[in-house]
């Protein structure tokens, strides 16, 4: 059961307004630009700062060197960052996170969490494939033993993060059932090349696996367990980028806003007119219905996780149709200028349709609740 004090609390409090003074000041939308435009897409010393914060340890648990707060407080801090539109390897980081945390064994665990949350380690998710199915419990990719050796073979796309990434996590067909394994980015048959995305503030990356060796101690939990362990991670997934998007939607929101109390048209300024006012009270109502459908889900995640998946899936599906509306009013009521490179509300824009689809969109998010709901 939820409690009444379901963990938003001053931790969080404390949290949102480090990371909102720090992201202010060392990742306005100028260095944002300055950073998408790089070949590594982000900059170390920020990210080892991130680990220095904490931040790369908020679902590392504590006897690993995190501090294990729960979804509440990554979902906090997944908003500051979406708000910030911050180009780093965070969210892949944070999805190996998740599984390594779910389905590593104790030595695993030891081996790379620890890493993580100092920002030694990046890490990448790799379940996706070229057919673009968001079942993820059925991969092409196979794991095949030969000769005292688990071989990989296949292709993983669209990977957050992948071309930074130093530990790779992916998904497997192995015998009857999916198996994930850890492999090492350096390992021989493994490649990586960097996708060109509509959304240049996010990275992500085309990971070819041939006739890669692993053995058992790659693999994440039991073989076949693998559609287990992202079962019970996917919920945290979801929420994280809902929460991203809500940030996003507050700030393309408050850009626009501020932008409509200054342009004039017509001897008025274009605030005062009902066509520009009442699309943005729409984004208003939008942006606080997706924060509490982010919070109720990142609360259920944390006490109540056999109703996880139900919220997890709702906040995404709405976050992911109202966040892509509220960027294209953006750019609406911008008028020409929004379309053109100088206007920042186009990052955004882009970060929105990319959020849109990642993980499932709004109907087949919805048609999975409909089946939960009254049966399929």
């Amino acid at each position: 059961m939820i409690p009444d004090d379901f963990g938003y609390g001053e931790d969080q409090a404390i949290l949102r307004q480090g990371a909102r003074k720090y992201l202010e000041a060392e990742c306005n939308l100028e260095k944002v630009r300055k950073i998408m435009e790089s070949d590594a897409g982000y900059e170390e010393p920020m990210w080892k700062h991130f680990g220095e914060m904490g931040w790369l340890g908020l679902a590392v648990p504590e006897d690993h060197g995190g501090s294990g707060l729960g979804m509440v407080s990554l979902a906090t801090l997944m908003e500051e960052m979406g708000r910030a539109l911050l180009p780093a390897p965070f969210l892949g980081t944070v999805l190996a996170t998740l599984a390594i945390r779910e389905g590593g064994s104790p030595e695993q665990q030891a081996k790379w969490l620890p890493a993580i949350a100092s920002g030694d380690l990046k890490a990448t998710l790799a379940v996706t494939e070229e057919e673009g199915a968001w079942d993820l419990t059925k991969p092409a990719a196979t794991a095949t033993a030969k000769g005292g050796a688990i071989v990989l073979d296949g292709v993983k796309v669209l990977a957050p993060d992948a071309s930074s990434a130093q530990l790779v996590i992916a998904s497997f067909r192995e015998g009857n059932g999916m198996s994930l394994f850890a492999i090492d980015r350096g390992s021989e048959g493994l490649s990586v090349a960097a996708d060109v995305l509509v959304d240049q503030t996010r990275r992500s990356g085309m990971v070819t696996f041939k006739g890669v060796a692993a053995d058992e101690s790659a693999r994440l939990g039991k073989a076949g367990g693998g559609g287990d362990i992202l079962a019970k991670i996917m919920p945290s997934v979801w929420t994280a980028l809902a929460a991203e998007m809500a940030g996003g939607m507050e700030r393309v929101f408050q850009i626009t806003l501020d932008y409509a109390k200054v342009r004039e048209q017509f001897g008025k300024q274009i605030g005062a007119f009902q066509a520009v006012k009442h699309p943005l009270v729409n984004v208003m109502v939008d942006i606080e219905m997706t924060r509490s459908l982010v919070y109720h889900a990142a609360a259920a995640i944390d006490h109540e996780p056999e109703n996880a998946e139900r919220t997890a899936r709702m906040a995404k599906a709405f976050a992911s149709e109202a966040y892509a509306n509220a960027a294209a009013r953006a750019v609406q009521l911008h008028g020409g200028i929004g379309f053109t490179w100088e206007c920042d509300v186009h990052l955004f824009f882009k970060r929105a349709q990319w959020s849109k689809f990642a993980f499932g969109d709004a109907a087949w998010h919805r048609r999975h609740i409909a089946d939960m709901t009254i049966g399929g």
